[in-house]
C-alpha cells in the first residue's frame, strides 16, 4: 500500500512538472541581471510619437484613437462609460469595459454583421485567413497607455486579437477564438490566454519579471501577435514602465499547435489549433477596472523580412 501511494504521488508529480514544461517550453523570461531587457526598437515613430516595435506593412490597415472625437466610424466604447479628462486622456468608469477598434474596410461591422459571418469553423477560418474580409488584422502591433485608479473584481487590461463575436449563444461561443495579451496591475507581470471559444481559456502562468504596481501611474503596453513563416503564432509583450517611450520586451510565447484542449469544438483538426486568422477588430479589455488611457493604436506590422 506504501508503495502504490509513492507511485501515485509520483505520477501526480510527474503531471504537474509536464504541465508546467509545456506551459513555459516557448516561453522566454526575458530578464537579464532580474531586469527587462531593453529591444531593439524601430527608430520610426508612429503618428501619435510612439516608437513602432516593428515597421508598418506598407499599405495594410491602421487605425489610431481620434482623442479629440473618438466617434471617427473605427471605434466603439461598446457600452463603456468614457470620457474626456483636462489632459486630453480619456477615463473609464469601472465596468465591463470591451472597446473595440474596426479595420477601415469593416464598414464598421455591427454586432449582426459579426454574428453572420460566412463560417465559424476553424479549419475553414484557418484555410481562409479571415474572419471578414482579407484586409482583417492579422500581423498586429497594439499599443496603450494606461493609468489603473482602481479595481474591484478582475486585476488585467487585456490587448485581444482574432476574435469577432464574444458570445456563448451565437454559434457554439466559436466567434470568440482569440489571443489576450496581459498585465496584470498589482504586480505589473505579464502573461497569456488563448480564448478558444467563448468561455473556454487556456492561461499561462504570470511572467517572473513585473514592472511593480501600476496603479496610479501612466504605463505603456503593447500587445504584438504574427504568424511565423513555418505556421505557429508569436506572442510579445512589450512595456514603457516610466512613461518615456522607452520600450522593453517583457514576455514571449510561441503557440505550436500544442495549447488548448478544446478547438475541434469549432471544427478544428487538433485540440490545440492555432488562431491563425485575421479579424477586423481589436479588443480593449478590462473587468470593473478605473483607469485613464490615450495613445490606443492597431498597426498591422511587417514582423520580419
Amino acid at each position: 500500500m506504501v508503495i502504490l501511494i509513492a507511485s501515485v504521488s509520483t505520477v501526480a508529480l510527474l503531471i504537474v512538472l509536464t504541465s508546467y514544461y509545456y506551459q513555459n517550453q516557448y516561453r522566454s523570461a526575458v530578464l537579464e541581471n532580474n531586469h527587462l531587457v531593453r529591444f531593439n526598437v524601430t527608430n520610426d515613430t508612429d503618428k501619435l510619437g510612439i516608437f513602432k516595435i516593428y515597421p508598418t506593412a506598407k499599405n495594410r490597415e491602421t487605425w489610431f484613437f481620434n482623442s479629440a472625437d473618438p466617434n471617427d466610424g473605427q471605434f466603439d466604447s461598446n457600452g463603456a462609460d468614457i470620457s474626456r479628462n483636462s489632459d486630453g486622456s480619456w477615463h473609464v468608469n469601472p465596468g465591463i469595459t470591451r472597446m473595440l477598434a474596426f479595420t477601415k474596410s469593416s464598414e464598421y461591422p455591427s454586432d449582426k454583421i459579426r454574428s453572420n459571418l460566412p463560417t465559424y469553423n476553424y479549419s475553414q477560418l484557418a484555410e481562409k485567413g479571415y474572419w471578414y474580409k482579407p484586409s482583417d488584422w492579422k500581423n498586429v502591433e497594439v499599443t496603450g497607455y494606461f493609468r489603473v485608479l482602481s479595481t474591484g473584481q478582475a486585476n488585467e487590461i487585456s490587448l485581444v486579437t482574432r476574435s469577432v463575436r464574444h458570445n456563448d449563444n451565437v454559434h457554439l461561443g466559436c466567434g470568440g477564438s482569440s489571443y489576450h495579451n496581459n498585465i496584470e496591475l498589482f504586480h505589473g507581470k505579464f502573461n497569456y490566454k488563448k480564448e478558444e471559444w467563448h468561455v473556454h481559456y487556456d492561461i499561462l502562468p504570470l511572467s517572473e519579471n513585473g514592472i511593480g504596481s501600476i496603479f496610479g501611474r501612466w504605463v505603456g503596453f503593447k500587445g504584438v501577435v504574427y504568424n511565423l513563416p513555418d505556421g505557429r503564432v508569436k506572442l510579445e509583450s512589450y512595456v514603457d514602465a516610466q512613461d518615456n517611450n522607452h520600450w522593453e520586451k517583457a514576455d514571449e510565447f510561441t503557440d505550436s499547435g500544442d495549447w488548448g484542449n478544446d478547438m475541434i469544438r469549432c471544427g478544428a483538426k487538433t485540440s490545440g489549433a492555432i488562431i491563425s486568422w485575421g479579424s477586423p477588430m481589436v479588443i480593449f479589455k478590462s473587468t470593473y477596472v478605473t483607469f485613464d488611457f490615450t495613445n490606443l493604436s492597431v498597426r498591422e506590422i511587417q514582423p520580419y523580412k
